[in-house]
């Protein structure tokens, strides 16, 4: 009997002190698995804890090894990452900017058209080209990348004609707006002062123009407005008056009348006077 009791005393004392070791150790495991588990979900801050506590619960010489070997791993993941970051961060966005985005050009340019372009971060690494067929203009770069130029053939047309250009740089797009005048209408009557007597009658008088503009009755000019007493026609080349007589008992039998015909085309006028006496 006392033997037995004695047994019993020795196992309860060495229960006592194997128990907190085991304890310590399924801790040590716990806190390095829960440490896998945060690198896993890239939480490194927190498994360098897991590691560390693991560490100070174990200090075995196998378990301190593979700890700090878990958290070295994640202080060279902490590294990239935030090098990573700042990469991103610190990269400035490509802006584009065209000084002049509308170009007007004259007919018969005397010089090249030269617009600014700002391309930041500062570089000359844009291209410009012709969007669509644009034979008379030619796009050159300036020596410096930072201007563009266009070299302009003369028109023969009196209307304006447009073109449009497409700057890039990377993923930035700006677009140049291009308008060439035409060149001066010459409308020009053989005669801009014509007689008629109180009789009235037909005269015809010869009209040249040199606009691209095609009106009614396939002309390029037309007649804007005339008295209500001529009959005014126009042929390709030609205006045809008719004019009335004066009757007797009229307002202007006596004074005659006057009145102005206004032939146009597109932009220019030509007056011509009429006198019926």
């Amino acid at each position: 009997m006392k033997m037995n009791k004695l047994i019993y005393t020795l196992m309860l004392i060495a229960m006592m002190v194997l128990l907190p070791g085991t304890i310590s150790a399924q801790s040590a495991s716990e806190s390095y698995s829960n440490g896998l588990a945060l690198m896993k979900n890239k939480d490194y801050h927190g498994a360098i804890a897991s590691f560390r506590a693991s560490m100070a619960i174990n200090k075995s010489a196998a378990n301190v090894k593979k700890c700090k070997a878990q958290i070295n791993k994640c202080q060279r993941l902490l590294k990239s990452n935030k090098t990573q970051s700042a990469s991103v961060e610190f990269i400035p966005s490509k802006t584009l900017k065209v000084i002049n985005a509308i170009l007007p050009i004259p007919a018969d340019p005397t010089a090249d058209i030269m617009t600014t372009i700002e391309a930041r971060p500062d570089s000359n690494d844009w291209t410009a080209e012709m969007a669509g067929n644009c034979p008379w203009i030619e796009l050159v770069k300036s020596m410096d990348g930072k201007s563009l130029i266009l070299k302009c053939q003369p028109t023969n047309m009196t209307v304006s004609r447009d073109a449009e250009i497409n700057v890039k740089y990377g993923e930035v797009e700006r677009k140049i707006k291009v308008r060439q005048q035409g060149r001066k209408v010459n409308l020009i009557a053989s005669s801009q002062f014509t007689k008629f007597r109180k009789k009235g009658g037909q005269e015809l008088i010869e009209i040249k123009c040199n606009s691209d503009t095609v009106y009614e009755n396939n002309t390029n000019w037309y007649i804007e407005k005339a008295p209500e007493w001529c009959n005014a026609e126009s042929t390709k080349t030609d205006l045809v008056l008719k004019i009335a007589p004066l009757e007797k008992g009229t307002p202007y039998y006596k004074s005659g009348r006057t009145g102005d015909i206004i032939l146009r085309s597109q932009d220019q006028e030509c007056i011509i006077r009429i006198d019926q006496k």
